[in-house]
């Protein structure tokens, strides 16, 4: 294995994800740390949210609430969903996942990459800007966005202009992932591991905005897409540490790269927290020129999706 890089305030960007970004192969995997940024929960945050909900509702009291913090957010999110059931109470969750007074301007800087995106976040801030070259004139592609499960195809991959909401959007929440229940039946899917092999096959994918809360959903979407043999140096993960983190940092360096085949690019968050990651993005987002891919790569991603 390679030498351990010391973690810095904005890591270098890989060759790999410039020239990826060139050949239309890129895709950006965005997780709650971005959508935090702008003023949204994150997932304890939102499970903190639906148990205060019910408990201002009478349907918990004090002492239930304070217990069931003590659970993951997964837990917390199924027990709450579940008590509402039981007294027909309507918990919208949608509420508490729009839009906020702009604190950050992170989805700026990844939208103006323009890069095909995923992302496990509820919220619809993501709209990728990429402009189609036609007749000399540069036509804006417009924003294809998909969050039925049953509509996760390979094809989406290949067009600019895409985001895939894998655990479902704010717009309809019978689409939303939520409960434990959901996330096994999510993920055991064939549709769902379908697409995320062919994901980590045929794309170089970059993963941000997921920090050590979010390891579970992180692993578990790797798991999924990690079944098929995939070239080296294809998929990334940028995650904040504190400097005094280094230790802890190698080791989820070697554990990423062996479990996962997962190359791990840390960042210093001592000064300015995750908002660091802000200015990595606007950093990158200058180096980064996304063109779309051309036909024959096209047709070629087809055809070994169809197996011919």
């Amino acid at each position: 294995m390679k030498r351990i890089p010391e973690l810095r305030e904005i890591p270098d960007l890989p060759p790999e994800i410039k020239e990826a970004a060139l050949d239309g192969e890129l895709v950006l995997f965005v997780g709650a740390g971005a959508s935090m940024l702008v003023g949204l929960p994150s997932w304890a945050g939102l499970a903190e949210k639906a148990l205060s909900e019910l408990r201002e509702n009478n349907l918990l009291n004090y002492s239930e609430e304070e217990q069931l913090k003590d659970l993951d957010f997964k837990k917390q999110l199924s027990i709450a969903m579940l008590i509402a059931g039981e007294n027909s109470y309507e918990l919208n969750l949608t509420k508490y996942l729009q839009e906020r007074p702009k604190t950050s301007r992170i989805y700026e800087y990844l939208n103006a990459i323009g890069c095909v995106c995923i992302t496990t976040n509820y919220d619809e801030l993501l709209s990728p800007k990429f402009c189609e070259s036609r007749d000399e004139s540069a036509v804006p592609a417009p924003i294809n966005r998909v969050f039925e499960k049953e509509k996760f195809f390979g094809s989406h991959l290949n067009k600019p202009g895409s985001v895939i909401h894998l655990h479902g959007s704010v717009s309809d929440q019978e689409s939303m992932v939520v409960t434990t229940k959901d996330y096994l039946e999510h993920y055991d899917n064939s549709q769902v591991q379908e697409f995320l092999g062919e994901l980590f096959t045929k794309k170089t994918v970059l993963f941000l905005g997921y920090g050590l809360e979010e390891a579970e959903i992180l692993e578990h979407i790797l798991r999924r897409g990690s079944a098929r043999d995939k070239p080296e140096r294809r998929t990334f993960a940028l995650q904040g540490f504190f400097r005094s983190q280094q230790p802890l940092h190698d080791c989820l360096y070697k554990y990423y790269m062996k479990s996962f085949g997962v190359h791990l690019l840390g960042f210093v968050r001592d000064h300015k927290n995750y908002l660091q990651l802000e200015e990595i993005i606007k950093s990158w987002a200058q180096e980064i020129e996304v063109r779309a891919p051309t036909l024959v790569a096209d047709i070629t991603f087809m055809r070994e999706v169809l197996g011919k």
